[in-house]
């Protein structure tokens, strides 16, 4: 038993730092998520416009696919990705409305001036929101040098989507 214990010692001692003094886990998919970003499927069913990244996008069938948002949808979040019909069985990166840190980047349906309020549009661009309608999810902040014309890409501060009118 005496010679048992230096013997064990030895062999934690062998073990990578990291692993000593720490609880590991193994990630399986569900958790948490620092970046505020996840991967999810675009469902070929709902018809996900093709071909543009940054487009607002909203859950759809189940947990694992979304399709890109209606006018006053509630978002879930940006697609980073865009969808290609010749490649449904790879996920896209979505940035997660109000966990994704930072400005994000949204296509605009051409009425958005800086410091409006923005909301979800048609064919999941963003359009200008007033205040007290459903769907607000930011306020765009972009320069004087940015176009804001339709189909263009501006930056936004988002927010947490808000799902009722208040």
């Amino acid at each position: 038993m005496k010679k048992m214990f230096p013997r064990f010692l030895s062999l934690l001692a062998a073990l990578p730092h990291s692993a000593f003094g720490k609880v590991q886990f193994a990630n399986v998919g569900e958790g948490t998520r620092e970046t505020g970003r996840a991967s999810y499927f675009y469902d070929t069913n709902a018809s996900p416009v093709t071909g543009t990244r940054f487009l607002l996008v909203k859950n759809s069938t189940d947990a694992n696919h979304i399709t890109t948002c209606g006018a006053g949808d509630v978002p879930l979040g940006i697609a980073e990705d865009s969808f290609d019909s010749n490649n449904t069985d790879v996920p896209i990166n979505v940035a997660i409305l109000g966990a994704a840190p930072g400005t994000q980047r949204v296509v605009t349906d051409g009425t958005i001036a800086n410091g409006n309020y923005v909301k979800t549009g048609t064919n999941g661009q963003a359009t200008v929101a007033t205040t007290g309608v459903a769907g607000i999810f930011g306020v765009a902040v972009f320069g004087t040098d940015t176009t804001a014309s339709a189909g263009d890409t501006i930056t936004v501060a988002t927010t947490l989507p808000s799902k009722l009118a208040f």
